[in-house]
């Protein structure tokens, strides 16, 4: 009985070693597919996050394009209310000339 037990074992062990290589061999091929889907999203987020940096900077940029432009807009309008103002002084600063009717 015991010499039938140590010739299964003997079956048993001879035809488990190829199967545990199998199986360990498909294993490495899964977690090598699962590692390249990873880098191929990393890949992907990457590309998109510079994406979106690109267009904040370009967001950035026309907002002070526009920003710029509002605030030499504001200063040419002081410049002219200053200039308004200037000009209402000295019309009210003129002596005032009675109109006479020639009769």
């Amino acid at each position: 009985m015991i010499e039938a037990l140590v010739g299964l074992a003997a079956i048993l062990g001879a035809f488990s070693i190829p199967i545990v290589a199998i199986l360990t061999r498909h294993r490495q091929k899964m977690l090598e597919l699962q590692l390249r889907l990873r880098q191929h999203q990393d890949t992907n987020l990457r590309e998109t996050v510079e994406q979106l940096r690109a267009e904040v900077q370009s967001l950035r940029d026309t907002a002070l394009q526009y920003d710029l432009s509002f605030d030499t807009a504001l200063q040419r309008l002081e410049a002219r209310v200053t200039q308004l103002e200037r000009r209402s002084r000295s019309v009210a600063e003129e002596p005032i000339v009675p109109l006479t009717r020639n009769e």
